[in-house]
């Protein structure tokens, strides 16, 4: 049996040391460092020289591997790998329109610290970005995009018009709505529609459902300008191929209407018919 003492950090070192790897690809040499991804493999950096100037990139593979593995909204995604870049000091570049991150050196001998740095940030970056969409409870992910919701429909609703959230309206009992828009004779219904999975996404589905076609069936129909389900089509539970008849079910039950958040805009207009 291997005696235990400060000797064992040249087997743990050999060990470690043996996880990198360097393959050239032109004139760009991809490392693979002894960090993993959530999928099991091992991250990668790229290094390649310009003039005078030693780059070394993450290739893009960071924003491909949250795309993959993470369903945070796309616009919070961007600002936290935006916070997490700026503190280990690189900078963001595009690669195909999508964020790559990346760091320079005109010294050699600082490459290795330069790798290091990109190597903690992917990791950093999978292991907050990723966790939290995993770990993250129904509530907490409703009251996430409630709050965007709320924020967005605020700006872009008209300075005359009223606005009331969460709200319960008399002649529709039982239901309540995310936001109530009105004028003095015409009313705007807005649910959002919203789910970690698949199965409470569609719950939500068809409680937003009910809610419409109870309106319109009630004496407040002949106020109701639009019924709009606000959809997170950016959630994790969003799955339309598998929801398709459920989703046509509520495009009936709100006479036509229904806007996904990556077009929330349009809402703009339906405040105005």
């Amino acid at each position: 049996m291997m005696k235990i003492d400060c000797d064992i950090t040249e087997l743990i070192r050999s060990d470690f040391n043996s996880l990198w790897r360097c393959t050239k690809h032109g004139e760009t040499l991809e490392i693979s460092v002894p960090y993993l991804r959530p999928d099991s493999k091992l991250f990668s950096v790229y290094i390649t020289k310009r003039e005078d100037r030693y780059i070394v990139c993450d290739g893009g593979d960071v924003w491909d591997l949250l795309s993959g593995f993470c369903n945070i909204p796309l616009d919070e995604r961007k600002d936290h790998l935006a916070m997490l870049a700026e503190r280990f000091n690189l900078k963001e570049g595009s690669s195909h329109g999508d964020p790559l991150f990346f760091n320079e050196c005109n010294d050699p001998e600082l490459i290795s610290s330069r790798v290091f740095d990109l190597a903690n940030f992917a990791t950093m970056a999978a292991s907050s970005l990723v966790s939290f969409d995993v770990f993250e409870s129904q509530d907490e992910s409703r009251d996430r995009f409630a709050r965007k919701a709320n924020d967005f429909i605020e700006k872009i609703i008209p300075a005359d018009f009223t606005i009331k959230r969460k709200c319960e309206i008399s002649q529709v009992q039982g239901f309540k709505f995310s936001a109530v828009i009105a004028t003095s004779s015409k009313i705007w219904l807005v649910s959002y529609v919203n789910g970690s999975d698949q199965a409470s996404f569609r719950k939500n589905i068809n409680d937003v459902a009910k809610s419409f076609k109870r309106a319109w069936s009630s004496s407040l129909s002949t106020q109701i300008q639009k019924t709009i389900p606000l959809i997170n089509n950016e959630a994790r539970g969003y799955n339309p191929d598998k929801l398709g008849w459920v989703l046509d079910d509520l495009r009936a039950d709100s006479k036509g209407t229904l806007v996904e958040w990556t077009q929330k805009e349009s809402i703009s207009q339906l405040l105005t018919q």
